[in-house]
This record gives structure tokens, C-alpha cells and sequence, in this order.
């Protein structure tokens, strides 16, 4: 009885411990944290004590994280598609990219659905930005698509994914006045030299603040 009951046990235990294993998030709360306050000012000016650039010239405060070449005007009004307009903190320059260019959030195939691995990326993003560190921090959240498929349904389903992203770090207790989502479809391939890389599918966290 005493071994029946302890197989039982063991049994138990290894459920448990299998219903509780899950996919572990590649960047933790602590790397994104440090994406958001040491990237670079746009002006190559020092940041202040509350990890804002000051103003450019002509512009609010705020500081840029991420470069994104400007949408050809009217190029997805011909095709019956709305161009997101560009943010006002954003530059033409070309700028480096870092964690958050990229958060690594994936999604089912040819969804809006995030997978589970892609749900535990974005819970690490939320937890970094329930952190006091960065709690003023506003951000826009942005889906890219490849290029394969047509223009608008690209359009559609990186704005579907952006949205999708936003809803589940709101889910989680951010501020929903904190994030902004936007699909560019194609737009600003991540690797212009090959439109169909999966690399071009990707969510990007670009900062409002």
C-alpha cells in the first residue's frame, strides 16, 4: 500500500510540474528596462534624470529609439490603403537598432493570435514597464509584416498584431494611455534585401516620451 500510495504521489508531482513548465521569455524585465534608458539620444545629447532627451529643435521633448524610412506618400493611398502618419518624434535619419526594435513576439500563422512563446515575451515586456523605473514611459506599438501577400491585407494584419499586443499588456495592468497601436504592413523592411525574411515580420516598441 505504502508503495501505491507513494507512486501516486510521485505521479502527482510530475503532473503538477508539467501543468506549471511553460515557454520562458528570451529577454527579461531587466533587459528591456535597459533598452528603454540607455539608448541614445537622437541629438547625441545626454539624457536627463528621469532618462528623457531634451527637446529637438522645433519639436517636444522626447527621445527616439528606433529608425523607420519614411512611407512613399500616397504609394498605399493607390492601392486603396490608409498610410499611418508619421509620428512627430520620428527622424529620417537612419538610427541603430536595439531590443526594442525587435520584441521577439510571435504569432500563430497568418493570426493576430500571439503563440505561447509570444505571450511570455510579452509578459516580460509588460512586467519592464510595471517596473517605477519606467512607469512614465509611453510607447507606440508597431507591426511590420514581410512583403508576400498583398499590401492591404499586410496592412491589416500587422495593425491586427499591434493590437492584439496592446490588448494583452493592457490585460496585464498597463495603462492603456500608455500605448498606441499602428501596423505599417510592409513598410521599413527589417532586411530589404530579402521582402519574404522572416525577420520582417516582427512588433516594434517605439518610444512616444
Amino acid at each position: 500500500m505504502r508503495r501505491v500510495n507513494a507512486s501516486l504521489m510521485l505521479s502527482v508531482v510530475l503532473i503538477g510540474g508539467g501543468a506549471h513548465a511553460g515557454p520562458i521569455a528570451q529577454r527579461s524585465p531587466d533587459a528591456f528596462i535597459k533598452a528603454i534608458q540607455s539608448e541614445p539620444c537622437a541629438n547625441g545629447a545626454p539624457r536627463d534624470q528621469a532618462g528623457v532627451c531634451p527637446p529637438a529643435v522645433g519639436a517636444t521633448k522626447g527621445f527616439t529609439l528606433f529608425d523607420r524610412s519614411a512611407a512613399k506618400p500616397g504609394a498605399a493611398a493607390r492601392h486603396g490603403a490608409t498610410i499611418a502618419p508619421r509620428p512627430r518624434w520620428m527622424s529620417t535619419a537612419r538610427r541603430h537598432r536595439s531590443v526594442l526594435s525587435d520584441l521577439m513576439i510571435t504569432f500563430k500563422v497568418g493570426s493576430s493570435e500571439l503563440t505561447d512563446q509570444g505571450q511570455a515575451e510579452a509578459m516580460s515586456f509588460a512586467k519592464a514597464l510595471a517596473t517605477p523605473a519606467v512607469s512614465g514611459a509611453r510607447f507606440e506599438i508597431a507591426g511590420y509584416t514581410d512583403a508576400s501577400g498583398s499590401r492591404i491585407r499586410n496592412r491589416a494584419l500587422s495593425q491586427a498584431r499591434a493590437e492584439a499586443v496592446r490588448a494583452f499588456l493592457v490585460s496585464h495592468g498597463i495603462d492603456q494611455s500608455r500605448l498606441e497601436a499602428r501596423g505599417y504592413g510592409s513598410d521599413d523592411l527589417a532586411v530589404p534585401a530579402n521582402p519574404r525574411d522572416a525577420a520582417n515580420r516582427r512588433v516594434e516598441a517605439h518610444s512616444l516620451n
